[in-house]
């Protein structure tokens, strides 16, 4: 058996390794890429959300006085001298 390899093959197989493992690598960046993508939609969604159940609701102004009668009506009203 001889113990020398031949340069060529060597660097051939190199090569397709070296080939394999960066489309490896491509891959991999580009599905870390995708996923920090989604990750910061979903966050600005759900922020956004937040942000509308945290919006103060209108505030209606009710005055806390009774309704007028007729006697208050009377008592209430100008009169001339």
């Amino acid at each position: 058996m001889n113990s020398e390899v031949d340069i060529n093959v060597l660097v051939t197989i190199y090569n397709q390794k070296l080939a394999s493992l960066t489309n490896q690598n491509v891959l991999l960046e580009a599905k870390i890429q995708t996923l920090t993508k989604e990750f910061e939609d979903e966050k600005n969604r759900l922020l956004s959300e937040l942000l509308e159940y945290k919006k103060p609701e209108p505030v209606t102004i009710r005055s806390k006085s009774k309704p007028s009668t007729k006697d208050d009506d009377y008592q209430n009203s100008e009169v001339e001298e």
